[in-house]
Protein backbone atom coordinates (compact mmCIF):
# COMPACT_ATOMS: atom_id res chain seq x y z
CA UNK A 1 0.00 0.00 0.00
CA UNK A 2 1.26 3.46 -0.83
CA UNK A 3 2.47 5.57 2.07
CA UNK A 4 0.03 8.48 1.91
CA UNK A 5 0.30 9.49 5.59
CA UNK A 6 -2.36 10.78 7.97
CA UNK A 7 -0.32 12.78 10.51
CA UNK A 8 -0.64 12.82 14.27
CA UNK A 9 1.86 14.90 16.58
CA UNK A 10 5.16 13.96 18.23
CA UNK A 11 8.05 15.42 20.14
CA UNK A 12 11.55 14.00 20.51
CA UNK A 13 11.62 11.08 22.92
CA UNK A 14 13.68 11.04 26.12
CA UNK A 15 16.84 9.02 26.49
CA UNK A 16 16.32 5.26 26.24
CA UNK A 17 18.00 2.27 27.83
CA UNK A 18 20.56 0.49 25.69
CA UNK A 19 18.33 -2.54 25.11
CA UNK A 20 15.48 -0.30 24.03
CA UNK A 21 17.76 1.54 21.63
CA UNK A 22 18.88 -1.77 20.14
CA UNK A 23 15.26 -2.81 19.58
CA UNK A 24 14.37 0.57 18.12
CA UNK A 25 17.26 0.24 15.68
CA UNK A 26 16.13 -3.26 14.78
CA UNK A 27 12.62 -1.96 14.05
CA UNK A 28 14.00 0.84 11.87
CA UNK A 29 16.20 -1.58 9.97
CA UNK A 30 13.27 -3.95 9.35
CA UNK A 31 11.22 -1.07 7.97
CA UNK A 32 14.11 0.17 5.81
CA UNK A 33 14.53 -3.30 4.28
CA UNK A 34 10.80 -3.56 3.58
CA UNK A 35 10.73 -0.06 2.06
CA UNK A 36 13.70 -0.83 -0.19
CA UNK A 37 12.28 -4.11 -1.49
CA UNK A 38 8.68 -3.02 -1.92
CA UNK A 39 9.65 0.24 -3.63
CA UNK A 40 11.41 -1.89 -6.25
CA UNK A 41 8.26 -4.06 -6.65
CA UNK A 42 10.26 -6.98 -5.30
CA UNK A 43 7.94 -9.79 -4.15
CA UNK A 44 10.60 -10.78 -1.61
CA UNK A 45 9.22 -7.98 0.55
CA UNK A 46 6.34 -10.33 1.42
CA UNK A 47 8.75 -12.20 3.68
CA UNK A 48 8.97 -9.07 5.84
CA UNK A 49 5.25 -8.97 6.56
CA UNK A 50 3.68 -9.87 9.91
CA UNK A 51 1.55 -13.03 10.16
CA UNK A 52 -1.54 -10.84 10.59
CA UNK A 53 -0.73 -9.15 7.28
CA UNK A 54 -0.67 -12.48 5.44
CA UNK A 55 -4.13 -13.19 6.85
CA UNK A 56 -5.15 -9.70 5.78
CA UNK A 57 -4.03 -10.34 2.19
CA UNK A 58 -5.93 -13.62 2.24
CA UNK A 59 -9.00 -11.63 3.26
CA UNK A 60 -8.51 -9.33 0.26
CA UNK A 61 -8.29 -12.38 -1.98
CA UNK A 62 -11.57 -13.74 -0.63
CA UNK A 63 -13.16 -10.31 -0.83
CA UNK A 64 -12.22 -10.22 -4.50
CA UNK A 65 -13.78 -13.63 -4.95
CA UNK A 66 -17.03 -13.35 -3.00
CA UNK A 67 -17.66 -9.92 -1.40
CA UNK A 68 -21.03 -8.39 -2.16
CA UNK A 69 -21.24 -4.84 -3.47
CA UNK A 70 -22.21 -3.65 0.02
CA UNK A 71 -19.17 -5.34 1.52
CA UNK A 72 -16.86 -3.91 -1.14
CA UNK A 73 -18.05 -0.35 -0.44
CA UNK A 74 -17.38 -0.93 3.25
CA UNK A 75 -13.70 -1.65 2.57
CA UNK A 76 -11.38 1.40 2.90
CA UNK A 77 -10.71 2.90 -0.50
CA UNK A 78 -7.03 1.91 -0.75
CA UNK A 79 -7.93 -1.75 -0.15
CA UNK A 80 -11.00 -1.47 -2.35
CA UNK A 81 -8.68 -0.60 -5.23
CA UNK A 82 -6.73 -3.82 -4.62
CA UNK A 83 -9.96 -5.83 -4.60
CA UNK A 84 -10.99 -4.22 -7.89
CA UNK A 85 -7.55 -4.87 -9.39
CA UNK A 86 -7.69 -8.54 -8.35
CA UNK A 87 -11.13 -8.94 -9.91
CA UNK A 88 -10.04 -7.21 -13.09
CA UNK A 89 -6.81 -9.15 -13.58
CA UNK A 90 -7.42 -12.65 -12.20
CA UNK A 91 -10.08 -15.31 -12.68
CA UNK A 92 -11.68 -16.93 -9.67
CA UNK A 93 -9.66 -20.08 -10.27
CA UNK A 94 -6.43 -18.11 -10.37
CA UNK A 95 -7.36 -16.31 -7.14
CA UNK A 96 -8.19 -19.59 -5.43
CA UNK A 97 -4.66 -20.82 -6.06
CA UNK A 98 -3.12 -17.93 -4.09
CA UNK A 99 -2.52 -17.99 -0.35
CA UNK A 100 -1.86 -14.85 1.72
CA UNK A 101 1.81 -14.81 0.77
CA UNK A 102 0.91 -15.27 -2.88
CA UNK A 103 -1.49 -12.33 -2.82
CA UNK A 104 1.13 -10.18 -1.07
CA UNK A 105 3.75 -11.10 -3.68
CA UNK A 106 1.34 -10.37 -6.50
CA UNK A 107 0.46 -6.98 -5.04
CA UNK A 108 4.11 -6.11 -4.50
CA UNK A 109 5.21 -7.21 -7.97
CA UNK A 110 2.39 -5.25 -9.64
CA UNK A 111 3.11 -2.09 -7.60
CA UNK A 112 -0.33 -2.24 -5.98
CA UNK A 113 0.97 -2.11 -2.45
CA UNK A 114 4.08 -1.39 -0.44
CA UNK A 115 6.15 1.79 -0.47
CA UNK A 116 6.15 3.95 -3.57
CA UNK A 117 9.46 4.49 -5.33
CA UNK A 118 10.79 7.96 -4.41
CA UNK A 119 10.67 10.79 -6.88
CA UNK A 120 13.97 12.10 -8.23
CA UNK A 121 15.83 13.91 -5.48
CA UNK A 122 13.76 12.34 -2.74
CA UNK A 123 14.46 9.38 -0.48
CA UNK A 124 12.44 6.49 0.85
CA UNK A 125 10.36 7.20 3.96
CA UNK A 126 12.50 6.34 6.98
CA UNK A 127 11.43 6.18 10.61
CA UNK A 128 12.49 9.25 12.53
CA UNK A 129 11.55 7.64 15.82
CA UNK A 130 10.24 4.33 17.14
CA UNK A 131 8.08 3.77 20.20
CA UNK A 132 8.21 0.33 21.74
CA UNK A 133 4.99 -1.01 23.24
CA UNK A 134 5.61 -3.98 25.47
CA UNK A 135 8.09 -6.52 24.21
CA UNK A 136 6.60 -7.41 20.84
CA UNK A 137 5.03 -4.33 19.24
CA UNK A 138 6.35 -1.02 17.96
CA UNK A 139 5.09 2.07 16.17
CA UNK A 140 7.25 4.11 13.83
CA UNK A 141 6.99 7.78 12.94
CA UNK A 142 7.76 9.36 9.61
CA UNK A 143 8.92 12.78 10.72
CA UNK A 144 9.51 15.29 13.49
CA UNK A 145 6.62 16.91 15.32
CA UNK A 146 4.34 19.24 13.41
CA UNK A 147 3.61 21.14 16.62
CA UNK A 148 0.19 19.64 17.24
CA UNK A 149 0.22 16.21 15.58
CA UNK A 150 2.10 12.94 15.75
CA UNK A 151 3.34 11.67 12.39
CA UNK A 152 2.69 8.03 13.16
CA UNK A 153 3.50 5.49 10.48
CA UNK A 154 3.62 1.67 10.44
CA UNK A 155 3.24 -0.83 13.20
CA UNK A 156 5.72 -3.65 13.44
CA UNK A 157 5.56 -6.84 15.50
CA UNK A 158 8.32 -9.05 16.79
CA UNK A 159 8.23 -12.68 15.60
CA UNK A 160 10.68 -15.55 15.92
CA UNK A 161 12.22 -14.31 12.69
CA UNK A 162 12.61 -10.70 13.86
CA UNK A 163 10.53 -7.57 13.41
CA UNK A 164 7.84 -7.66 10.72
CA UNK A 165 5.74 -4.91 9.14
CA UNK A 166 1.98 -4.81 9.81
CA UNK A 167 0.86 -3.70 6.36
CA UNK A 168 -2.78 -3.15 7.32
CA UNK A 169 -1.75 -0.52 9.90
CA UNK A 170 -1.32 2.01 7.08
CA UNK A 171 -4.61 1.40 5.25
CA UNK A 172 -6.63 4.09 7.03
CA UNK A 173 -3.89 6.67 6.51
CA UNK A 174 -3.73 5.88 2.81
CA UNK A 175 -7.49 5.99 2.41
CA UNK A 176 -7.75 9.35 4.15
CA UNK A 177 -5.08 10.79 1.89
CA UNK A 178 -6.81 9.46 -1.24
CA UNK A 179 -10.12 10.98 -0.16
CA UNK A 180 -8.39 14.26 0.71
CA UNK A 181 -6.73 14.36 -2.71
CA UNK A 182 -10.10 13.87 -4.40
CA UNK A 183 -11.58 16.72 -2.36
CA UNK A 184 -8.67 19.07 -3.04
CA UNK A 185 -8.74 18.44 -6.77
CA UNK A 186 -12.50 18.51 -7.07
CA UNK A 187 -12.53 14.96 -8.41
CA UNK A 188 -15.37 12.61 -7.55
CA UNK A 189 -14.40 9.46 -5.72
CA UNK A 190 -15.76 7.34 -8.57
CA UNK A 191 -13.63 9.16 -11.17
CA UNK A 192 -10.55 8.99 -8.97
CA UNK A 193 -11.00 5.26 -8.37
CA UNK A 194 -11.44 4.66 -12.10
CA UNK A 195 -8.27 6.64 -12.87
CA UNK A 196 -6.12 5.01 -10.17
CA UNK A 197 -7.35 1.56 -11.15
CA UNK A 198 -6.27 2.23 -14.72
CA UNK A 199 -2.81 3.20 -13.46
CA UNK A 200 -2.63 0.03 -11.36
CA UNK A 201 -3.59 -2.28 -14.22
CA UNK A 202 -1.43 -0.51 -16.79
CA UNK A 203 -1.40 -1.60 -20.41
CA UNK A 204 -1.42 -5.32 -19.64
CA UNK A 205 -5.08 -5.41 -18.68
CA UNK A 206 -7.93 -3.42 -20.16
CA UNK A 207 -9.47 -1.36 -17.40
CA UNK A 208 -13.10 -2.31 -16.90
CA UNK A 209 -15.69 0.11 -15.53
CA UNK A 210 -15.61 0.11 -11.75
CA UNK A 211 -19.36 -0.54 -11.65
CA UNK A 212 -18.80 -3.90 -13.31
CA UNK A 213 -16.28 -4.80 -10.59
CA UNK A 214 -18.85 -4.44 -7.83
CA UNK A 215 -19.92 -8.04 -8.48
CA UNK A 216 -17.90 -10.99 -7.08
CA UNK A 217 -16.11 -13.49 -9.25
CA UNK A 218 -18.20 -16.29 -7.72
CA UNK A 219 -21.50 -16.57 -5.86
CA UNK A 220 -20.41 -18.22 -2.63
CA UNK A 221 -22.69 -17.41 0.29
CA UNK A 222 -20.55 -19.24 2.86
CA UNK A 223 -17.37 -17.48 1.78
CA UNK A 224 -19.18 -14.16 1.67
CA UNK A 225 -20.49 -14.65 5.21
CA UNK A 226 -17.05 -15.61 6.48
CA UNK A 227 -15.69 -12.24 5.37
CA UNK A 228 -17.69 -10.49 8.07
CA UNK A 229 -16.12 -12.74 10.70
CA UNK A 230 -12.63 -12.11 9.35
CA UNK A 231 -12.98 -8.39 8.67
CA UNK A 232 -9.67 -6.61 9.36
CA UNK A 233 -9.68 -4.45 12.49
CA UNK A 234 -8.60 -1.37 10.59
CA UNK A 235 -9.08 0.90 13.60
CA UNK A 236 -6.87 -1.23 15.84
CA UNK A 237 -3.84 0.78 14.75
CA UNK A 238 -5.28 3.85 16.48
CA UNK A 239 -5.49 1.94 19.73
CA UNK A 240 -1.84 1.01 19.31
CA UNK A 241 -1.00 4.65 18.66
CA UNK A 242 -2.85 5.58 21.84
CA UNK A 243 -0.61 3.12 23.68
CA UNK A 244 2.40 4.81 22.11
CA UNK A 245 1.17 8.22 23.25
CA UNK A 246 0.70 6.82 26.76
CA UNK A 247 4.25 5.48 26.74
CA UNK A 248 5.57 8.88 25.67
CA UNK A 249 3.49 10.65 28.30
CA UNK A 250 4.84 8.39 31.01
CA UNK A 251 8.35 9.13 29.75
CA UNK A 252 7.75 12.87 30.19
CA UNK A 253 7.01 14.05 26.65
CA UNK A 254 4.96 17.29 27.13
CA UNK A 255 2.98 16.93 23.90
CA UNK A 256 2.11 13.33 24.68
CA UNK A 257 1.16 14.39 28.18
CA UNK A 258 -1.30 16.98 26.92
CA UNK A 259 -2.71 14.59 24.30
CA UNK A 260 -3.11 11.61 26.61
CA UNK A 261 -4.03 13.80 29.58
CA UNK A 262 -6.86 15.39 27.60
CA UNK A 263 -8.18 11.96 26.60
CA UNK A 264 -8.09 10.79 30.21
CA UNK A 265 -9.65 13.97 31.56
CA UNK A 266 -12.47 14.32 29.03
CA UNK A 267 -13.23 10.65 28.45
CA UNK A 268 -14.03 11.45 24.81
CA UNK A 269 -12.30 8.28 23.63
CA UNK A 270 -13.36 6.11 26.55
CA UNK A 271 -13.46 2.96 24.42
CA UNK A 272 -9.70 3.25 24.00
CA UNK A 273 -8.73 5.40 26.99
CA UNK A 274 -10.99 4.99 30.06
CA UNK A 275 -11.75 8.31 31.71
CA UNK A 276 -9.58 9.18 34.70
CA UNK A 277 -9.91 12.88 35.52
CA UNK A 278 -7.37 12.89 38.34
CA UNK A 279 -4.67 11.19 36.29
CA UNK A 280 -5.57 13.30 33.27
CA UNK A 281 -5.23 16.56 35.18
CA UNK A 282 -1.91 15.39 36.64
CA UNK A 283 -0.54 14.85 33.14
CA UNK A 284 -1.90 18.17 31.91
CA UNK A 285 -0.28 20.00 34.81
CA UNK A 286 3.01 18.25 34.09
CA UNK A 287 2.75 19.22 30.41
CA UNK A 288 2.00 22.81 31.33
CA UNK A 289 4.94 22.93 33.72
CA UNK A 290 7.02 21.55 30.87
CA UNK A 291 6.08 24.60 28.80
CA UNK A 292 3.19 23.28 26.71
CA UNK A 293 0.85 26.21 26.02
CA UNK A 294 -2.12 24.04 25.04
CA UNK A 295 -1.88 22.18 28.34
CA UNK A 296 -1.53 25.43 30.26
CA UNK A 297 -4.70 26.75 28.60
CA UNK A 298 -6.66 23.60 29.45
CA UNK A 299 -5.47 23.52 33.07
CA UNK A 300 -6.21 27.20 33.64
CA UNK A 301 -9.64 26.85 32.09
CA UNK A 302 -10.56 23.87 34.24
CA UNK A 303 -9.35 25.53 37.43
CA UNK A 304 -11.20 28.77 36.74
CA UNK A 305 -14.38 27.43 35.14
CA UNK A 306 -14.48 23.69 35.79
CA UNK A 307 -17.69 21.79 36.40
CA UNK A 308 -16.49 20.85 39.90
CA UNK A 309 -16.72 24.44 41.16
CA UNK A 310 -19.63 25.20 43.52
CA UNK A 311 -22.53 26.69 41.60
CA UNK A 312 -23.54 30.28 42.27
CA UNK A 313 -20.48 31.06 44.39
CA UNK A 314 -17.24 32.96 43.74
CA UNK A 315 -14.21 30.97 42.62
CA UNK A 316 -12.24 29.88 45.71
CA UNK A 317 -9.06 31.99 46.04
CA UNK A 318 -6.88 28.88 46.17
CA UNK A 319 -8.22 27.80 42.78
CA UNK A 320 -7.30 31.17 41.31
CA UNK A 321 -3.84 30.94 42.83
CA UNK A 322 -3.35 27.46 41.36
CA UNK A 323 -4.58 28.66 37.98
CA UNK A 324 -2.35 31.74 37.83
CA UNK A 325 0.96 30.17 36.63
CA UNK A 326 -0.87 28.15 33.98
CA UNK A 327 -2.91 31.16 32.91
CA UNK A 328 0.22 33.28 32.63
CA UNK A 329 1.95 30.58 30.59
CA UNK A 330 -1.03 30.41 28.25
CA UNK A 331 -1.18 34.19 27.91
CA UNK A 332 2.54 34.45 27.25
CA UNK A 333 2.09 31.71 24.67
CA UNK A 334 -0.34 33.88 22.71
CA UNK A 335 -3.78 32.66 23.83
CA UNK A 336 -6.13 35.65 23.62
CA UNK A 337 -8.68 34.44 26.17
CA UNK A 338 -5.90 33.79 28.67
CA UNK A 339 -4.56 37.32 28.12
CA UNK A 340 -8.00 38.71 28.88
CA UNK A 341 -8.38 36.57 32.00
CA UNK A 342 -4.91 37.56 33.25
CA UNK A 343 -5.84 41.21 32.71
CA UNK A 344 -8.96 40.63 34.80
CA UNK A 345 -6.90 39.14 37.63
CA UNK A 346 -4.57 42.14 37.64
CA UNK A 347 -7.43 44.62 37.53
CA UNK A 348 -9.18 42.97 40.47
CA UNK A 349 -6.05 42.16 42.45
CA UNK A 350 -6.98 38.47 42.53
CA UNK A 351 -5.04 35.18 42.71
CA UNK A 352 -2.45 36.78 44.99
CA UNK A 353 -1.64 39.55 42.51
CA UNK A 354 -1.42 43.16 43.61
CA UNK A 355 -4.07 45.27 41.90
CA UNK A 356 -2.41 46.90 38.91
CA UNK A 357 -4.48 48.67 36.25
CA UNK A 358 -1.44 49.28 34.05
CA UNK A 359 -0.61 45.57 33.88
CA UNK A 360 -4.29 44.92 33.26
CA UNK A 361 -4.27 47.39 30.37
CA UNK A 362 -1.13 45.86 28.86
CA UNK A 363 -2.64 42.38 28.84
CA UNK A 364 -6.07 43.39 27.56
CA UNK A 365 -4.37 45.42 24.81
CA UNK A 366 -2.47 42.29 23.80
CA UNK A 367 -5.72 40.33 23.90
CA UNK A 368 -7.26 42.86 21.52
CA UNK A 369 -4.29 42.54 19.17
CA UNK A 370 -4.75 38.75 19.33
CA UNK A 371 -8.39 39.09 18.29
CA UNK A 372 -10.29 38.79 21.57
CA UNK A 373 -13.77 40.09 20.75
CA UNK A 374 -14.59 41.91 24.03
CA UNK A 375 -11.12 43.31 24.59
CA UNK A 376 -11.83 46.92 23.59
CA UNK A 377 -14.85 47.15 25.89
CA UNK A 378 -12.87 45.67 28.80
CA UNK A 379 -9.92 47.94 28.13
CA UNK A 380 -12.06 51.09 28.08
CA UNK A 381 -13.82 49.96 31.27
CA UNK A 382 -10.54 49.38 33.10
CA UNK A 383 -9.19 52.84 32.21
CA UNK A 384 -12.43 54.57 33.17
CA UNK A 385 -13.14 52.93 36.54
CA UNK A 386 -9.69 51.95 37.88
CA UNK A 387 -9.70 52.63 41.65
CA UNK A 388 -5.98 53.59 41.71
CA UNK A 389 -6.00 57.38 41.05
CA UNK A 390 -2.58 57.58 39.40
CA UNK A 391 -3.46 54.67 37.06
CA UNK A 392 -6.93 55.83 36.09
CA UNK A 393 -7.05 57.55 32.67
CA UNK A 394 -10.54 58.83 31.68
CA UNK A 395 -9.26 60.82 28.70
CA UNK A 396 -7.56 57.79 27.19
CA UNK A 397 -10.66 55.72 27.87
CA UNK A 398 -12.76 58.25 25.97
CA UNK A 399 -10.35 58.27 23.06
CA UNK A 400 -10.38 54.47 22.84
CA UNK A 401 -14.19 54.45 23.05
CA UNK A 402 -14.79 56.57 19.93
CA UNK A 403 -15.79 53.67 17.72
CA UNK A 404 -18.10 52.34 20.42
CA UNK A 405 -19.67 55.79 20.66
CA UNK A 406 -20.21 55.89 16.90
CA UNK A 407 -21.84 52.45 16.99
CA UNK A 408 -23.76 52.83 20.25
CA UNK A 409 -27.13 52.03 18.68
CA UNK A 410 -25.87 48.48 18.10
CA UNK A 411 -24.21 47.97 21.49
CA UNK A 412 -25.37 45.58 24.16
CA UNK A 413 -25.99 46.30 27.83
CA UNK A 414 -22.38 45.82 28.97
CA UNK A 415 -20.97 48.11 26.29
CA UNK A 416 -23.52 50.86 27.04
CA UNK A 417 -22.70 50.48 30.73
CA UNK A 418 -19.02 51.00 29.87
CA UNK A 419 -19.71 54.11 27.79
CA UNK A 420 -21.76 55.60 30.61
CA UNK A 421 -18.84 55.05 32.99
CA UNK A 422 -16.49 56.72 30.50
CA UNK A 423 -18.71 59.79 30.18
CA UNK A 424 -19.07 60.05 33.96
CA UNK A 425 -15.29 59.72 34.43
CA UNK A 426 -14.90 62.69 32.06
CA UNK A 427 -17.53 64.78 33.88
CA UNK A 428 -20.22 64.39 31.19
CA UNK A 429 -22.93 63.25 33.58
CA UNK A 430 -26.03 64.01 31.48
CA UNK A 431 -24.74 61.74 28.72
CA UNK A 432 -23.74 59.16 31.31
CA UNK A 433 -27.26 59.10 32.78
CA UNK A 434 -28.88 58.73 29.35
CA UNK A 435 -26.61 55.85 28.38
CA UNK A 436 -26.98 54.13 31.75
CA UNK A 437 -30.77 54.17 31.42
CA UNK A 438 -30.45 52.54 28.00
CA UNK A 439 -28.08 49.97 29.48
CA UNK A 440 -30.54 49.11 32.26
CA UNK A 441 -33.31 48.49 29.74
CA UNK A 442 -31.10 46.00 27.94
CA UNK A 443 -29.94 44.43 31.21
CA UNK A 444 -33.57 43.48 31.82
CA UNK A 445 -33.52 41.30 28.70
CA UNK A 446 -33.81 37.63 29.79
CA UNK A 447 -30.95 36.83 27.41
CA UNK A 448 -28.58 38.98 29.49
CA UNK A 449 -26.47 37.04 31.97
CA UNK A 450 -25.07 40.03 33.87
CA UNK A 451 -26.82 41.43 36.93
CA UNK A 452 -28.16 45.01 36.67
CA UNK A 453 -27.76 45.61 40.45
CA UNK A 454 -24.50 47.55 40.29
CA UNK A 455 -25.62 49.21 37.08
CA UNK A 456 -28.51 50.75 39.06
CA UNK A 457 -26.03 51.92 41.69
CA UNK A 458 -24.01 53.59 38.96
CA UNK A 459 -27.10 55.36 37.64
CA UNK A 460 -27.70 56.85 41.11
CA UNK A 461 -24.12 58.07 41.23
CA UNK A 462 -24.28 59.66 37.77
CA UNK A 463 -27.61 61.28 38.58
CA UNK A 464 -25.93 62.80 41.64
CA UNK A 465 -23.14 63.98 39.34
CA UNK A 466 -20.58 61.57 40.76
CA UNK A 467 -18.38 59.28 38.77
CA UNK A 468 -17.82 55.67 39.74
CA UNK A 469 -14.81 53.45 40.37
CA UNK A 470 -14.64 49.69 40.81
CA UNK A 471 -13.17 49.36 44.28
CA UNK A 472 -14.09 45.71 44.75
CA UNK A 473 -13.01 42.42 43.16
CA UNK A 474 -15.52 40.64 40.98
CA UNK A 475 -13.85 37.40 42.02
CA UNK A 476 -14.99 38.00 45.61
CA UNK A 477 -18.50 39.26 44.96
CA UNK A 478 -19.92 37.23 42.10
CA UNK A 479 -19.58 33.74 40.60
CA UNK A 480 -17.94 33.17 37.27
Amino acid sequence: MRCWMLCFALLAAPAMAADDLAEMNAVSQAWDRYAQLSSRDDPASAALLAPSSLDYYLFLRDAARAASSDQVRRIPISDRLIVYALRASRSDAQLAELDGTGVAKLCQSRDWCGVAAPEEGESLPALSHVTLIGSDRAVGEFGPPTGTNFQFGPELVRTQDGWKVVAESLVNDESVQIARHAQQTGTSEADLVQFVLGEMLGDETETPAVASLEQPTRDDAALRASLNDRWPTYLATYKTRMAAIQRKAEDGDPLAQVTFGTMLYTGKLSDWVPQDKVRGMTLLVQASEGGNVAAATLVAGELIAGDDLPKGQPIPPERLARALPHLRRSAEGGHAMAMSELSLLYFNGAAGLKRDCRQADEWIARAEDAGYEDARNNRVWNLAVCPIPEQRDPARALALAQRMIEEQDRLGAAELDTLAAVYAANGRFDEAVALQKRALIKFEDPAETQTPKRARERLKAYSARRDWVQDYSVFETQPK
